[in-house]
This record gives structure tokens, C-alpha cells and sequence, in this order.
């Protein structure tokens, strides 16, 4: 086979050519790649809407790798070829005689027998290995002069099926109602991720032969024919959980600030204020509701508006000096005598007072009578 060899003096006249054309641009994404990593916040803890989506992908790649075990229930039975160690040109009657000392009694089964009498041609042992046991024997449209009806046999169930089912967990872990919009916004890129996955299987499975895509001992009759439908049955689940691990990691980096940092944008930012205003709003409105109700109850209560009117005038006559019945006129009530020396003793933490622990309730009652009303 002819190999291509480029010299260094070749390298140097592209260097030479496209290196005006490319230093620059790749000087400009490193200083972007810097700048947005300047400015990415500091990692937070994983919200609550992205960590449903990795649950998702999390059981979603529990599921395929049980299914890329070779002893699950689902798994393909072992190629005929490869158990027997029968070559592709060995004639029929000896590969089922083979068969059957790994049968029950040294007996082939029903399924057996019906696939036996398939394996009338090349043709027929192309369509085993590469298809599998199903579509030879359960196809009634399909025929060896145009191979290509069992292919379309085979591409809805065995192929399309799976990559439907992985799509739509690719879709729920990106759906904005369930994961967020953190998640939402790699709907897009895990959706061609997904597809791109069911091209390549698909071009696999439509452009493999069993005997030219073969090694040359295969080809040959050396060896016994390993096929693609076993191995293609358990490397297709395996395929989505690499998938989706990349996609896992994608999410959990940017829903937690660590990588793929995106600046929220003008919409986002409008929708958060106004969120945050409307939450304040709520609960300043809840607060003053809560205190309509009581003053309504002191109101309607003919006791306790007497001791409420008793209080504000007393609060009244304290904090404004007014002529007393005797002719005398009465001080602040914080001037007096008494009043200062009990302050006082306060103070000085002689009249059994935590003034500490009252400091911190006042604030504590303070703060939650006035949260969200800043």
C-alpha cells in the first residue's frame, strides 16, 4: 500500500501560508478562554432542578450498562460460529451436529431446527452475522436477492428503537420544566450528540459485510466468524453510557459554576429582579395583613381597647410634659429618678439582665419583621 510522507520543508511553506490567517484568531479565542474564566463566579452547590437531571442520566447509565453485560437476560445468544467453532464455509448438517452437543440432552431445539433450515446459502450466513437469528427466521418479505430488505427489517426495533429511547432521557434530563434552564440550554448539543450516535450505528450496520468487512483467516476459512449483530448488540448500550457520562459531567460543571460559565442574559436578569421583587412584595404584604388582622382583633375587643388607648395615652403623657391635676407639671418619664437608677443597675448587669442574649433577640425580632422590605 503507497504512504504519504510530507517533508518539514512542505510543514514550513503552510506554517509559512496559513500562519497569518490562524495566529491571530487562535491569540483571540486564548484571550477570550481567560476572560471568561476570569469572570466565572465561585462554585456553588448543585441546585435542586439540575441535580434532578443528573439523577436522570445517572439511572439512565445504570441501565445501559446492565444492558452491555453479556450475561443479562436481554443479551444476544452466543454466534453459532464462534460456539462451535465452526469456519463460514463449514457445511451446514456439521455446524448443527456441533450445535446440538451444547443442546439439552444433545437435542437441537425448535429454533434451532427452523434456523437451520435458513442456513441455505452464503447469503443466509451473511444475514446471521450481521443481522442476527431474528431476522433470518422471522422476516417473510425479506429475500437473499436484495439483502437490503433484511436491513430494513432489522434498522426500526434493533437500532432506531434504542436511540428513540435514549433521546427522549436526553430530552427529559434537559426538559426546562424539570431540570432548569441550566440544563435546558444543552438540549441542543446532547440532542445532535444523540443523533450523531444513531448516523454512525446506523452506517455500521447498513455498510458491514460479513465476509468482505472480515479478517483475512476469516475470509479465508482459518477462523470461525465472529460477526457484527453480538458484538454491535452489546456495544450499543455501551456507547450510550459513555454519552451520557459526558453529558453528566457537561451539566454538573456548568449547573455548579465550575466550567462552561455562561453570563445570564438581559431577559434572565429582568426575570430574576423581578422574581426577587415580587417575593419581597409577598412577603411585606403577608407581614402587613398579619397586622391588619391583629388590630382588627384589639379593636373589636372592648378590653383590650381600653388597655390600648390606656397605653398610647400613657405613652403620650410620658414622652410629652403636660400640667397634672395638682398644677404640676410631669418630666419625661426617662428622666425621672427611679427610671435612671434602675437604667443604670441595668447597665452595669447588677439587675439580673443577659443584656447580651437581649440584644440578639431584638435583632432576631427585628430582622424578621422587616425581611424583604430592604
Amino acid at each position: 500500500m503507497a504512504t504519504i510522507s510530507i517533508s518539514w520543508g512542505t510543514v514550513k511553506s503552510l506554517l509559512i501560508f496559513f500562519g497569518p490567517v490562524l495566529l491571530p484568531r487562535l491569540i483571540t479565542a486564548y484571550r477570550n478562554l481567560r476572560a471568561s474564566i476570569a469572570s466565572c463566579p465561585p462554585p456553588r452547590p448543585l441546585p435542586a432542578a439540575p441535580g434532578r437531571a443528573l439523577n436522570i442520566l445517572f439511572g439512565s447509565i445504570v441501565f445501559f450498562l446492565l444492558l452491555s453485560l453479556p450475561f443479562n437476560p436481554h443479551a444476544p445468544e452466543p454466534n453459532i460460529f464462534t460456539l462451535t467453532r465452526s469456519r463460514i464455509n463449514t457445511p451446514t448438517d456439521i455446524v448443527f451436529a456441533r450445535l446440538a452437543r451444547f443442546r439439552p440432552d444433545a437435542l437441537l431445539t425448535a429454533a434451532d431446527n427452523l434456523l437451520q433450515s435458513k442456513f441455505t446459502s452464503l447469503g443466509a450466513r451473511k444475514v446471521y452475522l450481521t443481522y442476527g437469528p431474528d431476522a433470518l427466521t422471522s422476516c417473510q418479505y425479506c429475500s437473499f436477492d436484495n439483502l437490503n430488505t433484511f436491513l430494513m427489517y432489522y434498522l426500526p426495533f434493533h437500532v432506531l428503537l434504542p436511540h428513540l429511547v435514549h433521546l427522549m432521557i436526553l430530552g427529559i434530563a434537559t426538559s426546562a420544566p424539570i431540570a432548569g434552564r441550566e440544563s435546558a440550554r444543552w438540549r441542543t448539543k446532547f440532542t445532535m450528540a444523540g443523533m450523531a450516535l444513531a448516523a454512525i450505528d446506523v452506517y455500521i450496520v447498513a455498510s458491514y459485510d460479513a465476509v468482505s468487512s472480515a479478517s483475512p483467516s476469516v475470509r479465508s476459512g482459518q477462523t470461525p466468524p465472529s460477526g457484527l449483530y453480538n458484538s454491535i448488540t452489546l456495544l450499543r448500550p455501551l456507547a450510550f453510557v459513555v454519552c451520557d457520562v459526558v453529558c453528566l459531567v457537561v451539566l454538573y460543571l456548568s449547573a455548579t459554576n465550575r466550567f462552561f460559565f455562561k453570563q445570564p442574559s438581559l431577559t434572565d436578569q429582568i426575570d430574576q429582579a423581578v422574581s426577587v421583587a415580587l417575593n419581597a412584595l409577598t412577603g411585606a404584604h403577608g407581614k402587613m395583613h398579619a397586622t391588619s388582622v391583629t388590630r382588627n382583633a384589639v379593636v373589636r375587643d372592648k378590653s383590650l381597647k381600653s388597655r390600648d388607648d390606656l397605653y398610647w395615652q400613657t405613652m403620650v403623657a410620658s414622652e410629652n410634659p403636660t400640667a397634672a391635676e395638682e398644677g404640676k407639671i410631669l418630666n419625661n418619664i426617662w428622666e425621672e429618678e427611679e427610671v435612671a437608677r434602675a437604667m443604670s443597675r441595668a447597665m452595669a448587669g447588677q439587675g439580673g439582665i443577659d443584656l447580651a442574649q437581649l440584644g440578639v433577640s431584638a435583632n432576631d425580632f427585628v430582622r424578621g419583621v422587616t425581611e424583604g422590605l430592604e
